[in-house]
Formats: structure tokens, C-alpha cells, sequence
């Protein structure tokens, strides 16, 4: 038997696919032509437009141990499992998956933590997915 948790997580594979695959293929730019309707965006925030403050992900860059985390924080409260952020994705430059976070909606805070691979510099981007008001993408400078 197939989980409500498991067929989340298989539509957020089978959106990632759509928002990375076609962008990639093209060589188009990620923030670009599918922002506000696959994904959302500050700029483009589709039919979300009174939705950016609460879903839009933060995200820093900090110095811990040595090493280059990212700490992605999403102000949205968590309202079990009829209102919450699901997960956050890190994506590298190229779209490429670098970590996610999972989130128990009846435990968790949405912010995580990402260590990037040693040396890595350049752009990151952020999903964060909310189970009603879809995926948000913001980017930093690592």
C-alpha cells in the first residue's frame, strides 16, 4: 500500500523532473520562462501573488566548522499535515542535486541545513515545497 507521505514525495521527484528536465534540455535559464506557473518565484509568483512572504524560501551562506553550509529558512508556521512545507531541495548551478530536507509537519520548523561539497562556489538555488501553494525557488551566491 502506497503512503499519503510516499505519493508526495513521488510528486515532488515528478515535479523537480519537469522543472529541471525541460530547462536543462534547452539550455534555457531556470528562472526564466517557467517561473509563476511551474514554479514560483518573487518575481514571478503566478496566481500565489499574496503567498510570496510566507513561501518563498531565505537563503545564506555561512562559514560552520570550516566548512561552507547553507541554511535555508521558509517563514510559514506548520499546520500538521493540512497546511505545511514539505521540503527543501539545494540545487548546485548546473540544477544538479546537492540535499534536501524532509520535513514531519507535526515536529519540524521548515529551515535546514546544507553542507556544499568542499570548493564549491557559485550559484545555488532553493526549492521549497509547500503541500497546497506548490514549489518556490530562490537563489545565493555560495
Amino acid at each position: 500500500m502506497v503512503s499519503r507521505r510516499m505519493l508526495m514525495q513521488w510528486g515532488g521527484l515528478v515535479g523537480a523532473g519537469f522543472l529541471i528536465g525541460p530547462s536543462k534540455a534547452s539550455g534555457a535559464n531556470f528562472g526564466s520562462e517557467k517561473a509563476g506557473g511551474v514554479y514560483f518565484t518573487a518575481e514571478n509568483p503566478g496566481r500565489w501573488r499574496n503567498k510570496v512572504e510566507g513561501h518563498l524560501p531565505e537563503v545564506s551562506v555561512t562559514m560552520i566548522g570550516g566548512e561552507k553550509r547553507v541554511i535555508i529558512t521558509t517563514n510559514h508556521k506548520m499546520f500538521g499535515f493540512k497546511h505545511y512545507i514539505v521540503k527543501h531541495v539545494l540545487l548546485d548551478a548546473h540544477y544538479g542535486f546537492i540535499d534536501e530536507k524532509l520535513f514531519d509537519p507535526n515536529a519540524d520548523e521548515p529551515v535546514s541545513e546544507h553542507k556544499l561539497p568542499s570548493g564549491y562556489s557559485g550559484p545555488i538555488y532553493a526549492l521549497s515545497m509547500c503541500n497546497l501553494h506548490d514549489v518556490w525557488l530562490a537563489s545565493a551566491q555560495a
